[in-house]
């Protein structure tokens, strides 16, 4: 057998190995976030992983209690980022942020995205949306229903009494 058969029969045996593996680390908003635990964060982005198949930015987060956590936010595809106009560069790192978003199901300190808010008012919508992501209105794709509105607006508010009374 010549080196070309071989490295045909190798490619034919691999692509499909190789697809599995890239398929398999995507995942549906329902498999890693929970819709019922709304969080916001606020703090400087510190860091960001633009890769596939998500981008995350990581928000040191400042606590009830005075210390600071790294929090992994999920936001969408870089594709779907850069046709929203979002690229790379469009945060840099300090850039003081608001993140609306859901935690992961394990309590780690990760959270999928939905909207980032910056110092001037401006929002961005983060772009992870799809199966089992709750339709708050965020993504201008989909609409949402009455009580998920209500759970976003909720938390909302429970997150600003909690900064009026720190002051």
């Amino acid at each position: 057998m010549n080196n070309l058969k071989r490295a045909c029969l190798a490619a034919l045996f691999a692509a499909p190995v190789l697809v599995g593996v890239k398929a398999s680390a995507h995942h549906a908003f329902g498999a890693e976030f929970d819709p019922n635990r709304p969080l916001l964060l606020r703090g400087p982005v510190v860091k960001i992983e633009w890769t596939n198949p998500h981008a995350w930015f990581h928000i040191e987060h400042t606590n009830d209690d005075g210390t600071k956590t790294v929090w992994m936010v999920e936001a969408g595809t870089p594709n779907t980022l850069l046709r929203r106009g979002i690229h790379r560069n469009s945060v840099p790192i300090g850039t003081e942020v608001v993140v609306d978003g859901y935690q992961s199901k394990d309590l780690s300190m990760r959270a999928n995205g939905r909207n980032m808010t910056f110092a001037n008012g401006q929002t961005m919508f983060m772009g992870s949306s799809g199966t089992g992501a709750p339709r708050d209105g965020a993504d201008p794709t989909e609409g949402s229903t009455a009580e998920e509105q209500k759970k976003l607006e909720a938390a909302k508010q429970a997150e600003s009494e909690k900064e009026k009374e720190k002051e």
